[in-house]
Formats: C-alpha cells, structure tokens, sequence
C-alpha cells in the first residue's frame, strides 16, 4: 500500500475564507482511501479579500504583485499550520483565487496564489493552475472536481456542490456529466450583508421576504441558463444575474431561493436519473433553501447530506487529491466533465531542482 500525505487549499468565489484540508491518501491496488487528518478555515484579511474582488480591474504588473502576494500570505499560513500540528507534508494543491474564466472566447482560466512562493516559503512541492491544460485541449477547465469524486466516493453517483457557484456532477460508469448551475452564495450573502448578516443563516432571512417577479422573469431570459453542458461560470456572472434585483434584500434572497431551487431541480432532472444526490458547501446548510429543493423534487431523489468535515472542506480535499495524481501522472481531469478533446494529467508542480 503507497501512502501520501498532502494539503490542499481552497479559496472559494464567495471569498468567506481560506479552506485548508490536511489528508493522508493511500492506495491500494486500484482502489484509494482518504482519511482527514486536520481541516481549517483562515480568515482572509479584508485588505487582501478588497484586494482579490477588484482583481479583474487591475493592470498586468498590479495583478502580477497581487498574484505574489497572496502566494506569499498563503504560504505563510500553512508554515504556522504545518508547525504548530507537527505534520509531515509531502504536496501541496492550490487552487487560487479565481480572477478570469473565459474558456470559450479567450481561452483562459486565470487563479491566483503564486503556488512558486508558495513551494519557496514552505519547502513542499506546490501544484497549481489547474485548469489551463483542458482549457487548450479545447475544455471548459470546469469543473475539476469529478476526477476526485470518482477515486474518493466511488459509494455516490450524483454531487451538488452549494457554494460561491453551484455545481453538479452526475456519475455514470466511466461517464460523467457536470456543469455550474448559477452563482449561489455569492448572491445569496450579497443579500444578507445588506441586512447587517454575513450570510443567511439557515436561510430564516428569506422567510421575510417575497419574491419579486419581475426579476424572477430577468433571471429566467438569461441564455446561461438554457444552454446544455459542459458550461461554466466565471465570477464576474454575479453582477448579470443581480442586474434588476429588488431593492428590498429580503425580497432579493426569497427570489433567489426560488429560483436556485427551480434551476438545480430542473439540472438534476435534465441528467442521467439519480436516486440521491450528495450535498456540500455552504449552502447545504441553508435549510430553507434545502426545503425548497426537496419540494421541487417532490420526493423522487434523496438529498444527503454527509458528515461537516466533507461538507465543508470536500473541495479543499479534492485538490490536494488532484495535486497528487498530477504528481503521480495520472489523469486527474475528465473531459466527459470539461468538454476537452481528451483526458489530461493537468497543473504546474513546482518542486526542488
């Protein structure tokens, strides 16, 4: 049996923290197992958080200092973590703070988190830039979750993950279908910071709210919302979808909950059929919008909801997972998911000359 032992980092859309999640992976024949050996959030200082939500708007060499300083920090958090837990460390996946995402017109996908800083400050080879070799391949670079489902929780065969964007990946022998749905936290905490909360808490601060229909039709005529897969968002889609948004937030979270109910019920039913479906991210504490979603269903497909550890920190997990087989030179990104040409062995690892 190969054991390794890697952490990978996520700095989500909805920028409400750094997800670090320590794992000792192993293999065994064919067959990999996981354990979790410690996870955290770290709070993102608001300097850098104002930083990285202007990052599209800054010139090359502003980004280029933003790109390096952000490695820099992250770096330094990991040190502290590395240290005080006394852990041995052999990789580390980055994901980055994600500024660009145009795969189709562009051609680039561009996450931030200097991961050669990185590897510098720690010492520990370092992946990063995960995307770009299936977005040259002729993929979306979207979603690269589903080669980490497919090794870890071979057991669930449907994932819907409610986080800054909400994504689904649905399992089907060695075909995989899985595409963003809509933005989700992004939209849902813009609401209820307006209300004075950093997010909605369960999902009681719709309950006072109605929806607004005029915007519910706004919602419904954006084309995003009609395409089939593969798609993917990029962040700057919050901004269309808020075009028109009552001006009353409460209003504003009531439409919305309605609304992702509507879209992701119709994106599991548009799929190859499923009996349950694996919920994680932030959103799968949003009770409310939970109950929505069952109604929608009306009972035809079990929403489940796994232990805290993977909710939260499933991606985090998944990237330190695929900064391993990118190490290993195995396939960790499917083109059934991104649309790609073929299957790649996809990141930059930076290691020790």
């Amino acid at each position: 049996m190969s054991e390794y032992n890697v952490i990978g980092v996520m700095s989500g859309s909805s920028l409400d923290g750094l997800d670090v999640c320590v794992s000792e992976f192993r293999l065994s024949g064919q067959r990999w197992t996981y354990t979790i050996t410690h996870c955290e959030t770290v709070t993102i200082p608001e300097e850098i958080i104002s930083q990285l939500r202007g990052a599209d708007q800054l010139s090359a060499a502003d980004l280029q200092e933003l790109d390096n300083s952000y490695g820099e920090w992250i770096g330094y958090q990991l040190v502290e973590i590395i240290k005080t837990k006394e852990l041995n460390v052999q990789l580390i996946g980055v994901h980055g703070h994600t500024v660009l995402h145009d795969p189709l017109v562009k051609k680039i996908s561009l996450q931030i988190g200097n991961g050669a800083i990185i590897h510098q400050i720690t010492g520990i080879e370092v992946v990063d830039n995960f995307r770009m070799k299936d977005i040259s391949l002729g993929g979306q670079g979207a979603p690269l979750v589903p080669a980490g489902e497919h090794y870890l929780f071979s057991d669930h065969k449907a994932f819907l993950n409610l986080g800054g964007i909400c994504n689904l990946s649905i399992h089907d022998n060695q075909k995989i279908l899985a595409w963003d749905i809509a933005p989700c936290n992004q939209v849902l905490n813009h609401f209820a910071k307006q209300l004075g909360h950093s997010y909605d808490d369960g999902g009681q601060l719709s309950l006072k709210g109605h929806r607004d229909n005029n915007w519910l039709t706004y919602l419904g005529s954006l084309d995003y919302f009609h395409k089939t897969p593969p798609k993917s968002l990029a962040n700057q889609w919050t901004s269309v979808v808020l075009k028109g948004a009552p001006q009353n937030p409460s209003d504003g979270l009531a439409s919305y909950v309605y609304f992702l109910s509507k879209e992701i019920s119709k994106s599991i039913r548009s799929g190859i059929e499923v009996e349950s479906v694996m919920l994680t991210g932030g959103g799968a504490y949003n009770q409310v919008l939970v109950d929505q979603l069952n109604q929608e269903l009306n009972g035809t497909v079990n929403l489940h909801i796994p232990s805290t550890d993977i909710i939260e920190y499933k991606e985090a997990l998944i990237f330190g997972f695929l900064s391993l087989l990118r190490k290993l030179n195995i396939a960790n990104v499917f083109a059934s998911a991104t649309g790609a040409q073929q299957d790649s062995v996809s990141g930059d690892l930076h290691s020790v000359v």
